[in-house]
């Protein structure tokens, strides 16, 4: 099987009526499979996704983070891509799935992500911390050069590039996922902390427009400065800050993962 769809829900069951169809409708040779995560799910989404040909796992709420949900979906997975989808994203075209992991052709390629786009929707857009800059109109390929303290070290675009990522629409290795699953141990902004690892691990990340999801956000005052200032904040520098500091005294806890070899 080439790829697993994991699509991470709660209480979505309209966004589902527009979206699965598209999904169980992809144009790819070879097969794929859909794996829905629902969190408790009350307004009639469990039983919507029972009447289609998609596998679903459920987790309690009290249980939830992202991470979490993606790898218990990710456990179930068959495909040697794993593609991650937020149930608030809607693909928008047939060919989706071919597109996001259409680089992987590149043994080099770690993982990829698609575009966000928005309706133009009064009181709906980008916030600022999913940046339209992170979803140009072109291919872009992010490498990093290799050295110590990928991450901390960098400043301006180039730590931008780092951890450009989009875990509502974005595609991994499933061989890679094995030996490192997305940190369940943040709560939030474990999409680009993972963008981070597989550029420590030697990987670069595809961002591929055609791979495109209408995802947007109602902007509500006052949120993304919760959004910045949330403690899960310090738990992704932390972790970052701890791979490094092992990596000093000659611990590399990605050294059965990567791809090249850091001097």
């Amino acid at each position: 099987m080439i790829a697993s769809v994991v699509v991470i829900t709660k209480n979505q069951k309209d966004l589902f009526k527009k979206s699965l169809p598209i999904i169980l409708n992809q144009k790819l040779k070879g097969s794929y499979e859909i794996i829905v995560v629902d969190s408790g799910s009350t307004d009639g989404a469990v039983e919507y996704i029972k009447s289609l040909p998609v596998k679903l796992v459920q987790i309690r709420l009290e249980k939830f983070n992202y991470a979490f949900a993606f790898n218990k979906g990710a456990s179930q997975a068959k495909g040697e891509y794993l593609i991650r989808l937020s149930g608030d994203c809607i693909p928008l075209r047939s060919d989706f799935i071919r597109e996001l992991i259409g680089s992987f052709k590149d043994n080099k390629v770690g993982g990829a992500y698609g575009k966000y786009t928005i309706s133009g929707k009064k009181g709906y857009g980008y916030p600022s911390y999913w940046p339209a800059s992170r979803f140009p109109k072109e291919l872009v390929r992010y490498s990093t050069k290799r050295k110590m303290f990928t991450g901390i070290v960098e400043i301006g675009k180039a730590r931008t590039e780092i951890f450009n990522f989009a875990g509502g629409c974005c595609a991994i290795r499933k061989s890679i996922w094995v030996k490192r699953p997305f940190n369940e141990k943040l709560s939030e902004g474990e999409d680009a902390e993972y963008a981070w690892f597989l550029h420590t691990a030697g990987y670069d990340i595809v961002y591929n427009p055609k791979a495109v999801v209408l995802h947007e956000h109602k902007l509500k005052f006052g949120y993304e400065l919760y959004k910045w200032f949330k403690p899960h904040n310090l738990r992704f520098w932390y972790e970052i800050l701890k791979y490094w500091f092992l990596r000093i005294f000659g611990i590399d806890l990605y050294r059965d993962v990567r791809q090249e070899v850091y001097t």
